[in-house]
């Protein structure tokens, strides 16, 4: 059972044509040998493990993955690699992994930096180093809207996140501004040098791109990836996208929406191989177009694979986190299914969809729906606390195995994709959030004495019990849980609590429950968090709004 320490190198501050050594170590959490290999993605990132020793990071045994790491004919900047990790033995169980490896060549502190902002808001240039800098801004206005500020820095630190931070006061006028950043002390001599800032203060929408670059990978045969490139607007006014545009080849397509580009990735008849375009979404900000460079990275078709820590609940998808018997969970990978997105059938459900199978401890688990890189699946009731093992099966092709936590009970609420509301509804079919929250559905805020029903996974055994993959009873007797829950309406120990009405398997569904609860006339009113208790645990919170 493969384990990583650390799934990230860097970014290491390198200078032009020099070489370093740097370590991550692996530990077997399972049974017999394990023995690590090694594969790079680049050419400039030499990988291999050593011999096994005491670890450094923790008690036992570890084995050192050594990254021999060259800046040779590397262009100034960052250059990042990726090496995945298998073990020698097919079986051997949460592998692959991956390790992303960064290079800053010639030092990740900027040459210079010339930002758009508002008045009265701000922009952050964040950068890493490996050694403790000192830094001293000014002005030549002589305001105060330039520092230099390290965030997260404790006592045991290999990478040292700095940012520049830019702020100026909401009156200042609009025009162009000239500061400077001077970093010293660092015995890296590429981190020390004088950073010239210009501050653009507009009152026009400014674009910004969450990401500087876009990669995907699909395998030959896969459906057409669709997704979105959204633009952020960290100015003043509306921003709109009127044109987009789209380079490389027929397999990337782009079109504008309201909020950025969407795109689409096909990998048709190309080979194997990295294919480089770009999309230029051109927008009414005073930064006019922007460009993000896509990467689409084409691979041969092969079995399925899921990724490490890919088994998650469906309610808050935080990996590691643990799963129950009966729970509603997704797999996440590749290569899980090659049909179209794929609904299964309503309860009882069907054990395979869209050609794509999980296995749960050997035993087929009823699915809810199949993409390329998704799968939606119930664990089955009969699955024991402890660890679990997941495989996906595709067309006959078995894949990796991952492990995954088993609780008896880790209750979920379930969300609405709008802030940190919960997927909860009034009697009159209304979500319980401020008015106008998602357009063309009935919110409003709830009031004292409303009825709400509350939509959770993963809140333990019922009485009667009921099979799985197998819908809910719809009349008495009714699947309640056999520990009743207490709703804390406010959150934390000041919440007040509610003993539900009901509480179980909503009926007709598989794996999906319910609890119904009176809103009290002694709550808080406004935005206020919501949370489930049971002796045992404590679910996730989520927001209703009272008014």
């Amino acid at each position: 059972m493969l384990r990583l320490v650390a799934s990230t190198v860097g970014p290491v501050s390198l200078a032009a044509g020099a070489t370093t050594t740097q370590t991550v170590e692996a530990y077997n959490a399972g049974d017999g040998a394990l023995t690590p290999l090694l594969r790079s993605s680049v050419s400039w990132i030499g990988a291999s493990a050593g011999a096994p020793r005491a670890c450094s990071s923790r008690p036992g045994l570890c084995i050192p993955l050594l990254f021999t790491l060259s800046s040779a004919g590397l262009p100034a900047g960052n250059s990042t690699g990726i090496v995945t990790v298998t073990g020698s033995d097919p079986n051997t169980i949460d592998a692959p992994q991956t390790i992303t490896v960064t290079l800053a060549i010639g030092g990740a502190v900027p040459a210079s930096v010339d930002s758009y902002v508002a008045p009265g808001g701000t922009r952050d240039i964040a950068f890493a180093t490996n050694n403790r800098i000192l830094g001293a801004a000014a002005t030549q206005d002589g305001g105060k809207w330039l520092s230099l500020l390290l965030d997260a820095n404790g006592s045991f630190q290999f990478s040292f996140p700095y940012r520049i931070h830019i702020a100026p006061q909401a009156a200042m006028p609009l025009g162009t501004y000239s500061g400077a950043v001077v970093t010293s002390g660092s015995g890296f001599a590429a981190d020390n040098k004088t950073i010239p800032v210009t501050m653009r203060v507009t009152n026009q929408p400014i674009a910004l791109v969450p990401a500087d670059h876009f990669h995907s990978r699909l395998a030959q045969g896969a459906p057409p990836f669709s997704g979105t490139i959204p633009l952020t607007n960290l100015g003043l006014g509306t921003l709109t996208v009127p044109t987009v545009t789209a380079s490389g080849g027929v397999w990337l397509t782009a079109t504008a929406y309201p909020g950025g580009a969407a795109i689409t990735l096909d990998a048709g008849t190309l080979d194997p191989g990295v294919y480089s375009g770009s999309v230029v979404m051109n927008s009414n900000a005073v930064n006019g177009a922007v460009t993000v460079p896509v990467d689409f990275e084409v691979i041969a078709k092969g079995p399925p694979a899921i990724n490490f820590q890919g088994v998650l609940d469906n309610g808050t998808f935080v990996p590691g986190d643990s799963l129950s018997p009966g729970d509603i969970a997704v797999v996440k990978g590749e290569q899980l299914s090659f049909a179209p997105i794929t609904l299964g059938q309503a309860a009882p459900l069907a054990n395979q969809v869209g050609g794509a199978q999980v296995m749960v401890n050997g035993a087929p688990a009823p699915m809810y729906y199949s993409t390329y890189g998704q799968l939606a699946f119930q664990v089955p009731y009969e699955t024991g606390v402890g660890t679990a093992l997941v495989q996906v099966q595709r067309d006959g092709v078995a894949g990796n195995t991952v492990s995954v936590q088993v609780a008896s009970r880790a209750p979920r609420l379930l969300l609405i994709n709008v802030g940190g509301y919960g997927a909860i509804l009034n009697t009159d079919g209304s979500i319980p959030m401020p008015a106008g929250s998602i357009p063309g559905v009935n919110t409003h805020p709830a009031q004292v004495g409303d009825s709400l029903t509350l939509y959770a996974i993963g809140l333990g055994p019922t009485t009667p019990a009921v099979g799985t993959g197998q819908p809910a009873p719809s009349s008495e007797p009714l699947a309640r849980l056999t520990t009743t829950p207490v709703v804390n309406v406010g959150g934390g120990i000041g919440g007040t609590l509610v003993t539900p009405l009901f509480a179980g398997l909503s009926p007709t569904y598989a794996g999906l429950y319910q609890v119904n609860f009176t809103i009290p006339s002694n709550v808080a009113h406004g935005t206020v968090n919501l949370s489930l208790g049971f002796p045992d645990s404590v679910s996730n919170s989520v927001q209703i709004a009272i008014q």
